[in-house]
């Protein structure tokens, strides 16, 4: 078994982070479970990128840094940018769209849109509320691929 998802995060000092890691590595080896791949994402042009380390099968390992994480479907990165979000939620619907056009010889339009609705659209718009953009470069970007699933 393994603690799957736990996420540790502060606007701290180092230290105080590294005595919460050190807990958290207590209190797996108490409940018999373990941390299988751990990072740190620095977030924030200011942040000073401090190491950290927490102890796996007896050993102390000094985790490694990730500029960019998947967490519940969003892809997060450590300026809060959302940009390659875009580019993956894009990617993931032209896969879709490509399995659709490849799977339906008989396109018909009212099939097309039941698929579309059901399958395509949902990628399109999970945690749009998160993730929706701000930035010109990316809005410009789902423009358009949107532009274009409609030609």
């Amino acid at each position: 078994m393994y603690a799957d998802g736990t996420k540790v995060s502060g606007e701290v000092g180092h230290t105080l982070l590294q005595t919460d890691l050190n807990d958290i590595h207590r209190w797996s080896d108490t409940w018999q479970l373990k941390f299988n791949k751990s990072k740190v994402m620095h977030v924030g042009y200011t942040n000073k990128r401090a190491k950290y380390s927490m102890k796996r099968h007896g050993t102390e390992v000094v985790l490694e840094f990730t500029s960019e994480e998947k967490d519940l479907g969003i892809w997060i990165d450590d300026k809060l940018m959302f940009t390659s979000h875009v580019g993956h939620v894009i990617a993931k619907t032209n896969q879709l769209l490509g399995l659709i056009k490849r799977s339906f010889i008989y396109k018909d339009i009212d099939v097309i849109t039941k698929l579309f609705t059901a399958l395509v659209r949902p990628h399109l718009e999970y945690a749009n509320t998160v993730w929706f953009t701000r930035y010109k470069k990316d809005w410009n970007k789902l423009k358009k691929f949107t532009e274009e699933l409609i030609n």
